[in-house]
């Protein structure tokens, strides 16, 4: 369970200060967890640990994702990663390669669905969450869907690679996690976040009541100038 990370921070950060390729695998990722209720509910904890210098923190969409997340994670050779995993069943981008998704989630980030149309609109998430946010962009030829899988290893792209994910030239931006928003507003104007704890239910009406879903992030976009 992700959430028990915390008893594990002091190794963790020493892996990171001494460089040593570790991977960290946890599941159970979010508010998604369901019935165990919020004390087995991550909602600050991936953010804590992508606080940490020179830790690659991946949480992947999708089952391609994972793969490449697996893949960086034992091919790096100065830092450790964590992978983030999900308790519940995602759905699968199928639109796009499989190829495709493994190579752009090497990078940290790529577009998970191009714009149609003029670019007016670029929504980021990450983990369960990309689901609805391509699942919000199907009826938007503007939008652009970008995952986000791991932020530190987008950082260390080139600025060129950077420019052509999250252009500067689209400032409409809206980002989508099942945890706390703040670090989300690096990237974009507003966040779908989750700040506060969860409650003991289902781990899909948990993610309902508290904003996660297509239908709630296109009523956030819809706010939005």
């Amino acid at each position: 369970f992700f959430v028990f990370s915390d008893y594990m921070k002091p190794v963790i950060r020493l892996s990171a200060l001494m460089e040593i390729p570790t991977c960290w695998i946890f599941t159970h990722d979010s508010i998604g967890v369901g019935e165990d209720g919020p004390t087995h509910q991550p909602v600050e904890t991936v953010s804590g640990l992508r606080v940490i210098p020179n830790l690659d923190v991946f949480r992947p969409s999708d089952a391609e994702e994972t793969v490449a997340a697996y893949v960086s994670s034992v091919t790096r050779k100065d830092g450790p990663t964590a992978l983030i995993l999900s308790r519940q069943n995602l759905d699968q981008n199928t639109d796009m390669p499989a190829q495709a998704r493994r190579e752009g989630s090497l990078k940290g980030a790529y577009v998970a669905k191009a714009e149609t149309a003029d670019l007016d609109l670029i929504i980021i998430a990450t983990g369960s969450e990309v689901q609805h946010a391509l699942a919000a962009a199907k009826d938007m030829p503007g939008a652009r869907v970008v995952s986000m899988p791991c932020m530190e290893l987008y950082e260390r792209q080139s600025d060129d690679y950077k420019e052509t994910v999250l252009p500067s030239t689209c400032t409409k931006r809206i980002a989508m996690e099942a945890g706390v928003s703040d670090p989300w507003y690096k990237y974009a104007s507003k966040v779908v976040g989750v700040d506060r704890f969860g409650f003991s239910a289902p781990g899909d009406i948990v993610m309902a009541e508290l904003g996660m879903s297509a239908d709630n992030l296109s009523s956030e976009i819809a706010t939005m100038n």
